[in-house]
């Protein structure tokens, strides 16, 4: 089994998604007239590729969408998905099963499914190429295909030879590669009169820029000369002001020294002074201190003894206070406990209310952010369809008009070419007359040239003979004149024969610029369409699964309400008993507190009085400590006041020496930055210099003046040859090197270009001779096989008689078109057009299965082609039929009551809706439950005729 199953959807009759599901063998599809048979036909043919309406029996592609009837409303898509079993791998793809869908929008979009992934229209032909599958293949025969096989023309039946051999892809291949060999050809020619152009551009650029190489040489031989000499001179300026520098620099770093030094002798005799007489106060100080701390000790004695008598009584007050409050805390501690336990069940009352609460405001934010996306998605898809309308309408208008652009630019092409007059012959000959004359020139002034070399020759030799040489100079230049002037006569003859017109074609406000911008707008319009599509479906599905969270949601908090009301009454009756509880406990802790606080109160005095008799204690040793410091104290001021009167007299003598060396100093140092300045004006005077003369910048080559080994002498009379030989090289083109290269690359890219293209042409033609002589062999090869069995098959069919092929032309066999030739048994050997209706089935049946005993196809639908065949014919029908089934599969949509006896399956097909198909497959067993099941599939069939007619 090689067809599995064929799914429609919205396709023609079928409104509703059927699935028709083939067997191996023969299938026959059964039905009255009308019913939508060969729409299953036109299906499978549609989702292999045809494009073309009318083979499809419609007058546009949309009108394949399933269109409405009086009960049902029209769809907006067609959809037909193809099940092919792929084990034995008769397609070229490793899977073992393979879906081709092909879709179709009422906007006219198309689309292709391999596998559910996105293909082409070329993917899915290449997929059946040469398999004998496809939309004009041999494995749809329908009516009208038989008179097309059987047509006067010849060349219309070499497809079925084409696909038996295998040579479809091969002539794929050749045409392809045809194609470009045409464009190699063209693009060669193209490169090759470019290439000519630049080559004479190359040649003068080339000596232009050896010129400037040299020119170039001689200016940085002469810029490095000047240069060494400027750095030499900025040497020994720079050695100069360094020295200077140095002695500078030393001088001012002593004077530093000094300053420093004198500075802190002078800060060191003030605070040596100040340091004597504070300390001559602080004697004096120091005795009226000692004095006043023995009274403060006396009078401390006395206030301690009358604060331990009041601690004592203070004692006795808190110890019966004491006792009370321990009564009071017991039965406090009992209340504490009863209410603790009340609050923990009150708490977990107050977690469960709160989850609720919580769950029922996420299920209300929730249910209300779902209906306000599906709000927002709904807007989106009302965008979203508005933009496809108006994109489609722009696609249509732009598709109107790049057809009338098409004509405009076909006609005014050809106005053009004739009101222009152009000949290529006329051009050719213009062309030729002027290179006759360009080289005519050039010979003409070799020979004045020439006379005036002989000229400086023989300058010595003699007035006369000189005066002749310039007189015959004279005459050559006379003549290269006149030829000056045809030569441009003959340039404006050649360029009045290249039409002008074609500039306006490609201008950038050109016809053919416009046509450009409309089929980029069109795709624009093709994407944006497809965009707003994939949005509006992921937006419906989104809606759908909103919607069915919102009823979730909703049901879920309306028992979240129950529970919270529960709840909620059994919390008051605890909330009840706490409040009793607390009342009785604040009222003992009132009476607790009260007492607390007396007895604080009583601590915190007694507290105060320990702390007044400490603070006394301490006051006191502190006294003591503080009387023997100062003791100390003014003993060892005493002795300080003697050291300082002794230093002082030192620092003086060392502040006066300091001095006077500080004024020598600064004698020498201003007369070593004088000089300094001077150095300083020197060198900027180099630099600025060389500034001006070469527009660089000194500073960025000091690091060479270290370098420079060679003496100044001698640079000098370098730079004087350098100077000579720079004048005597002549004018230059400075930007030829530049040029050059820039010329060297497009001459070297074109050259390896033209090589490339000549290899390129060479592979092609290999290739489409190898092309051409592989299908040639296969094409001859098949057709003789086809030949021979088409006779054989033609007998068996006619019960004698004689079949035969005829190449019309023999010395052309890959497009020679195909005679049939037919002998029925008691008839002359007559072409097939001269034989009856019934004749030509046959015959158009025996070709059919002499192509398939070379190259069956997996699977083939006959479409009615035995109804023009008479009892007997049917009977030699089926025994073929039969047989070729058990290689290949068959499905035959027939009325022939004995055509329908060959068939395993049946498959009915139906309008128990009026307008709408729908398909009963019944699998058969024996014989005689094969004749039943035939005739009440016609039963079924002619019931449900009779119902849609009664309707």
């Amino acid at each position: 089994m090689f067809l599995k199953s064929v799914e429609i959807f919205g396709f023609k009759s079928f409104a509703d998604r059927t699935l028709i599901e083939f067997r191996d063998g023969i299938s026959a599809l059964l039905g009255p007239n009308g019913c939508g048979k060969s729409n299953v036909v036109d299906a499978i043919k549609w989702v292999l590729g045809e494009q073309a309406t009318k083979t499809l029996r419609a007058e546009k592609m949309q009108d394949v969408i399933f269109n409405g009837t009086e009960g049902r409303k029209k769809v907006n898509v067609a959809e037909v998905t193809l099940t092919i079993s792929n084990e034995l791998n008769l397609l070229s793809v490793d899977l073992a099963e393979i879906s081709i869908t092909r879709r179709i929008h009422r906007s006219g979009e198309s689309e292709y499914f391999i596998n559910k992934t996105a293909a082409k229209l070329k993917d899915v032909r290449e997929l059946f190429m040469d398999t004998g599958i496809g939309k004009s293949a041999y494995s749809v025969m329908e009516q009208g295909r038989i008179s097309q096989v059987l047509s006067n023309k010849p060349e219309e039946r070499r497809y079925l030879f084409e696909e038996a051999a295998g040579i479809t892809k091969f002539k794929v291949r050749q045409a392809e590669a045809e194609r470009k060999l045409k464009r190699t050809a063209e693009n060669m020619q193209q490169v090759e009169s470019i290439l000519a152009e630049v080559r004479k551009t190359h040649d003068n650029l080339k000596r232009q820029s050896d010129k400037t190489v040299k020119y170039r040489d001689y200016m940085q031989r002469i810029f490095n000369q000047e240069l060494d000499l400027q750095l030499l001179r900025l040497k020994d300026l720079m050695e100069g002001r360094h020295s200077k520098e140095t002695q500078l620099e030393q001088l001012l770093s002593r004077q530093d020294e000094l300053k420093e030094s004198i500075e802190r002798l002078d800060n060191e005799l003030q605070q040596q002074m100040g340091a004597v007489n504070n300390m001559q106060g602080r004697v004096s100080e120091t005795h009226k201190q000692i004095f006043g701390i023995g009274l403060e000790k006396q009078s401390i004695d006395n206030q301690v003894k009358i604060l331990k008598e009041q601690i004592t009584d203070i004692d006795q007050q808190i110890a019966a206070k004491v006792a009370k409050e321990q009564a009071i805390m017991d039965k406090q501690k009992q209340l504490d406990d009863d209410i603790s336990s009340l609050e923990d069940v009150l708490y977990e009352f107050d977690d469960r209310l709160g989850d609720i609460e919580e769950n029922i405001k996420g299920f209300l934010t929730n249910i209300e952010n779902s209906e306000e996306k599906i709000r927002d998605n709904e807007m989106e898809i009302g965008d979203m369809n508005r933009i496809v309308r108006e994109s489609e309408m722009l696609k249509d208008d732009l598709a109107a008009e790049i057809r009338e652009l098409t004509g405009d630019i076909v006609s005014q092409l050809d106005e053009s070419l004739q009101e222009s007059g152009y000949s290529s012959t006329a051009r050719k000959k213009g062309e030729e007359e002027l290179i006759r004359r360009i080289d005519a020139l050039k010979i003409h002034l070799e020979g004045p040239l020439q006379i005036l070399k002989d000229a400086g020759d023989v300058s010595d030799a003699g007035g006369e003979r000189l005066k002749k040489l310039v007189d015959r100079s004279r005459v050559g230049f006379e003549e290269s004149l006149g030829d000056l002037v045809s030569i441009r006569d003959s340039v404006d003859d050649f360029f009045s024969l290249i039409p002008g017109f074609i500039d306006d074609f490609i201008a950038p406000e050109g016809i053919i610029t416009r046509k450009r911008q409309i089929d980029e707008q069109i795709d624009q319009a093709l994407k944006k369409i497809e965009t707003c599509r994939e949005r509006v479906d992921e937006l419906t599905e989104e809606n759908m699964s909103l919607n069915s969270r919102i009823r979730e949601y909703r049901s879920t908090l309306n028992g979240l309400k129950e529970n919270q009301l529960t709840l909620e009454k059994q919390r008051t009756a605890f909330e009840a008993q706490l409040q009793t509880a607390i009342k009785e406990r604040d009222n003992r802790k009132i009476e607790l507190d009260q007492l607390s606080s007396e007895i604080e109160i009583d601590r915190e005095k007694q507290n105060q009085i320990n702390a007044r008799i400490e603070d006394s204690f301490a006051t006191k040793s502190t006294l003591v400590e503080k009387e023997g410091m100062l003791q100390d104290q003014l003993k060892s001021l005493e002795d300080e006041i003697r050291r300082n009167n002794s230093s002082l007299a030192d620092s003086e003598k060392s502040l006066k020496k300091m001095n006077q060396e500080l004024l020598k100093s600064r004698e020498t140092s201003e007369k070593l930055q004088m000089a300094l300045v001077s150095t300083n004006s020197d060198i900027e005077n180099c630099y600025n210099y060389f500034r001006e003369r070469h527009s660089r910048d000194l500073a960025e080559f000091e690091d060479r003046m270290y370098e420079i080994s060679t003496p100044v002498d001698k640079i000098k009379d370098q730079l004087t040859k350098t100077r000579e030989n720079l004048k005597n090289l002549g004018p230059v083109n400075l930007m030829a090197p530049e040029e050059y290269e820039e010329v060297k690359e497009r001459f070297d890219f074109l050259n390896n270009q033209l090589e490339d293209l000549k290899t390129a042409r060479s592979d092609l033609s290999r290739i489409t001779d190898q092309i051409t002589t592989e299908s040639t062999e296969l094409f001859v090869e098949t057709f003789k096989q086809i030949h021979k069995n088409f006779h054989v098959m033609f007998r068996r069919l006619f019960g004698g008689g004689r079949g035969e092929l005829r190449l019309t032309d023999t010395d052309d066999v890959l497009n020679s078109g195909i005679d049939i030739f037919a002998q029925p048994p008691g008839k002359n050997l007559e072409n097939i057009s001269l034989l009856s209706g019934g004749e030509k089935s046959m015959t158009a049946v025996a070709l059919l299965f002499a192509t398939y005993q070379v190259r069956p196809a997996p699977f083939c639908i006959l479409d009615e082609i035995d109804a023009a065949l008479d009892e007997a014919n049917i009977g030699r029908f089926i025994n073929v039929l039969v047989e070729f089934a058990e290689k290949s599969q068959f499905i035959v949509i027939t009325h022939n009551k004995k055509t329908v006896t060959g068939a395993k399956t049946l498959l009915g097909v139906t309008m128990q809706e009026s307008g709408v198909s729908t398909v009963i497959s019944v699998r058969l067993g024996t014989d005689e439950e094969h004749d039943e099941m035939v005739a009440e599939e016609e039963a079924k069939a002619a019931e449900a005729t009779a119902e849609t007619v009664e309707e």
